[in-house]
């Protein structure tokens, strides 16, 4: 009986010291600090004060034929799909500020930029969704 005691005993002890292993807290906790955002979430309040900044480049990641019913003045098209092959139409010196529908293409699109050595890049969260401000049309 003694035997079967201890095995069960070792057994869940191991069982744990594995859980641990696994999930290791330390590891998560060390991740979760160097995995900070390095753009800024901006409103429309943000994007309405930034308008005709020449120091900012707006770029809007819908699809063409939405760009062209409407758009912030001054935002440049390049389409989410192509976003990534078309960087390099950007200025490192400016602020780059994405726009799309929603927001979620702005989150995506920015953490790229920030890896592609951008260091002022703001995503217009809530997108045209929540725009209610001048638009410009083609």
């Amino acid at each position: 009986m003694k035997g079967n005691k201890l095995v069960t005993i070792l057994f869940f002890f191991v069982l744990a010291l594995a859980i641990l292993i696994v999930i290791n807290p330390l590891a998560i906790q060390r991740q979760m600090e160097t995995t900070t955002q390095e753009w800024e979430e901006i409103d429309q309040d943000k994007v309405l004060m930034e308008i005709g900044n020449e120091e900012v480049e707006f770029v809007d990641l819908r699809e063409e034929e939405l760009y062209a019913e409407g758009h912030i003045p001054g935002a440049i098209n390049i389409p989410y799909e192509d976003f990534q092959q078309r960087t390099n139409e950007l200025t490192k010196d400016k602020q780059v500020i994405l726009i799309c529908h929603t927001g979620r293409m702005g989150v995506e699109s920015a953490d790229f930029l920030v890896k592609q050595g951008f260091e002022d890049v703001a995503n217009f969260g809530g997108g045209m969704a929540v725009w209610d401000g001048p638009l410009d049309s083609k």
